[in-house]
């Protein structure tokens, strides 16, 4: 059997055709141009996913479901999304219309829920029936798995472990509250952290990696050749990320918690010293059972895959 799983995104859309195994067989990215509007962005949705289909040598009326993920505020039981920003939509019946106009079973899903699924069936979490999975971006996204199953919490709200807060007079946050989570662990706030740093140790090695900008990835580079403000920086981003992950497993205790977005890309640099760190906070002597820590393998296309999964 073969799904659909789309991935909307303000900028662009990543689709692709999946089989119950995961095999995806034709995919596609394009740009969202979200300045045309709902109707728009619908139509040309539909039409490519014709066109994903035809590829994959067969015709949409085969398919047994289209999912989409939204970055936004969705009621997934309703297939409604109640509030998408980077779209500008605000109550559209996002899986009535698909159904309308394809005749096929839609559902619709936070685009990070999406990508947690995504991972948990197919990718670095399919070995673990509960996980939380944390994607490291210009924001910071998350999805929580229980026995399997997405936990989206009362009216689809829930699993926004990025607004969690850690301080109570803390920055103010995208969202409006301060001290969240995400303004210490996003990859903008580890790049805010880093400039912050250069200015008050203008003799640094990061001075010279960051001559022609500063990013999330600069502060592991001057780590790894043995600068020690930049060490500085990727312990206090390290702590940071732990303390997050502390308080998760107190109320969650998953088996593992799977990082993704581009901070993750540091691999072990990052994976193993939060690993580490965790279970040595959680240890307890040993009553405490150990809990692991993996980099997310899907990459970009943990968000359609996770979103066909909805309606497998």
């Amino acid at each position: 059997m073969y799904y659909a799983g789309v991935d909307i995104g303000g900028k662009n859309t990543k689709m692709g055709i999946v089989d119950d195994f995961g095999n995806v067989v034709s995919s596609t990215t394009y740009k969202t141009q979200k300045e045309r509007g709902y109707d728009a962005i619908l139509l040309e949705m539909i039409s490519n996913i014709n066109s994903l289909c035809e590829e994959a040598g067969f015709d949409i009326n085969e398919l047994s479901g289209i999912g989409i993920g939204v970055p936004g505020i969705v009621n997934s039981r309703a297939g409604l999304v109640m509030s998408c920003a980077n779209l500008n939509w605000k109550g559209v019946d996002l899986a009535g219309d698909v159904k309308n106009l394809t005749g096929k079973e839609c559902k619709v899903c936070n685009d990070a829920n999406c990508a947690a699924l995504g991972e948990q069936r197919f990718g670095s979490g399919k070995n673990f029936k509960n996980l939380v999975f944390i994607t490291l971006g210009t924001g910071v996204g998350s999805g929580i798995i229980i026995d399997g199953k997405l936990f989206e919490g009362l009216g689809c709200a829930g699993a926004e472990a990025g607004h969690m807060g850690i301080q109570v007079d803390g920055d103010k946050c995208t969202c409006g509250n301060k001290g969240c989570w995400e303004e210490f662990i996003s990859a903008k706030a580890l790049t805010e952290q880093t400039q912050r740093a250069i200015e008050q140790n203008p003799k640094s090695m990061l001075v010279e990696i960051c001559k022609d900008g500063v990013s999330g990835k600069s502060a592991f580079i001057g780590a790894r050749a043995g600068d020690s403000v930049a060490k500085d920086v990727v312990q206090k981003y390290i702590n940071y990320l732990t303390y997050g992950l502390i308080g998760l497993t107190n109320i969650l205790h998953p088996q593992a918690f799977v990082l993704g977005g581009g901070v993750a890309n540091e691999g072990v640099d990052l994976i193993l010293p939060v690993k580490n760190l965790l279970n040595e906070y959680i240890d307890n002597n040993g009553f405490y059972p150990y809990v692991d820590v993996v980099g997310a393998s899907l990459g970009n296309d943990a968000g359609y895959m996770g979103a066909a999964a909805l309606v497998m």
